[in-house]
Parts: structure tokens; C-alpha cells; sequence
């Protein structure tokens, strides 16, 4: 069999794609218009999302008693500290549940500590010592 030289020296064909096709297609899923999102109805006024300074509130009150345990109370190690009965007339004893409730709070955020895995209460709860661990500032 011989071959011509035509032949050996003849380019391979290129494969036959859709190439061209599927840029059209792509090009024209990218430019088509997409439907505009419809926006979330408006939240009522009343809503937790509607409340920007709750945090700052709360930030405050973790300051305060912060300042009372530095003012009231004695050095421990590494913290002050100060027992829950001696920081109930110096905040305000017809508030101790708020005071429990702040003190829940700081405790779940790091800023004071203390050994009781229950809510405090103002009878049976007077001697157990709070520690300020964080400053909140």
C-alpha cells in the first residue's frame, strides 16, 4: 500500500462538537433577566430584631454590677468577689430577681461566676460568693 504524500502529511480532522452551540446557550442563560426577589415583609414594631440597644442595655448592666462587685467587694484570687446576700441591699433588695436575672446573664457570657447551677434566690442563696471575672468595658 503506498501512500501519497498528500496523504501522510494531510492535518487530522478536528472532532465535530457542539461547542458553538453550548456557548450560545451559555451566553444566553447568562444574560437573561432574572426575577427580582420579592422582599420580606416588614417586621412588627414590637419585635426582638427591632431592639438595637437591648444589647447596649444589657452591656450597661453587666457594668454596673460589675462596678459594685469592684466598689462593695473584696480581692480573691485572681477576682473580686462579693456573697449574693451582701449585693442584694446595695442593688436594691425589692429587685433581686432582676439581680439574679443580670447576674444569670453575665454568668452565660463569661463576666462573673459563681458554684450554683440554679437560679439564685435571695433566702437560700445569701452566701454564695460571686466572682468578677471579666471586665465588661
Amino acid at each position: 500500500m503506498a501512500f501519497s504524500n498528500k496523504e501522510i502529511y494531510k492535518k487530522p480532522e478536528r472532532p465535530k462538537t457542539n461547542l458553538d452551540e453550548c456557548l450560545l446557550e451559555f451566553q444566553q442563560k447568562v444574560h437573561q433577566k432574572k426575577p427580582t426577589p420579592i422582599p420580606p415583609p416588614p417586621l412588627p414594631k414590637d419585635s426582638v430584631h427591632n431592639q438595637p440597644d437591648l444589647e447596649y442595655k444589657i452591656l450597661q448592666e453587666f457594668q454596673h454590677i460589675h462596678r459594685l462587685i469592684k466598689e462593695n467587694g473584696r480581692q480573691g484570687d485572681f477576682s473580686m468577689e462579693i456573697t449574693f446576700g451582701e449585693l442584694i441591699p446595695i442593688f436594691g433588695a425589692a429587685e433581686v430577681d432582676r439581680l439574679a436575672e443580670i447576674l444569670a446573664n453575665a454568668r452565660r457570657n463569661g463576666y462573673v461566676n459563681y458554684k450554683l447551677n440554679d437560679f439564685l434566690q435571695q433566702d437560700r442563696d445569701e452566701d454564695v460568693i460571686i466572682k468578677s471575672i471579666k471586665t465588661p468595658f
